[in-house]
């Protein structure tokens, strides 16, 4: 019995030991599709072994703000307004599905170009990895001609990223 108490005291860290250690940081971008829910999982059981932090992304592409605006939907400064809150309260409301509102996640919305943005927040929050669901709710047509957002971003990525499939796709 005395070996087991010694293995898991030498396993428990001190404070001073953490505190002197670099904070493990996880980005998962997330478009509240079933491929993105899968991600949240994978970072979440990832969590519980690794990351002290989960940074969870949405973008409002920037495009579709564009077209809203030339189809006269409303004023530029509404339109942002109106997207970034109902971004916010469907992040709150998707980690809440996942049981993860009591996690230590760091939710962050942001108005780009998804791919670019994915790119440049796992840079300035100095992520080490980087996960995301391998299909997405962007458009057929635009996949087909440019490639989905996924493809996008691990040709310009700097980071490890973890493409998680959707169950359909293991089988």
């Amino acid at each position: 019995m005395v070996w087991k108490e010694a293995l898991a005291m030498s396993a428990q860290e001190t404070d001073k030991e953490k505190k002197s250690r670099k904070q493990y940081k996880v980005l998962v971008a997330v478009d509240f599709s079933a491929s993105s829910a899968r991600a949240l999982k994978m970072a979440k059981s990832i969590m519980g072994q690794k990351p002290d932090r989960i940074l969870v992304l949405h973008v409002i592409d920037h495009n579709f703000i564009e077209r809203c605006i030339s189809n006269r939907i409303g004023p530029e400064d509404q339109i942002k307004k109106k997207l970034f809150v109902e971004a916010k309260k469907k992040l709150r409301e998707f980690l809440h599905s996942e049981s993860m509102d009591g996690e230590p996640v760091e939710k962050l919305v942001c108005e780009g170009i998804p791919f670019l943005e994915i790119n440049k927040k796992a840079v300035e929050t100095g992520a080490d990895l980087v996960i995301m669901g391998n299909r997405g709710n962007s458009g057929d047509m635009q996949t087909i001609f440019f490639g989905s957002t996924t493809e996008r971003v691990l040709r310009f990525m700097s980071r490890p990223v973890l493409c998680v499939p959707i169950e359909e796709d293991r089988k």
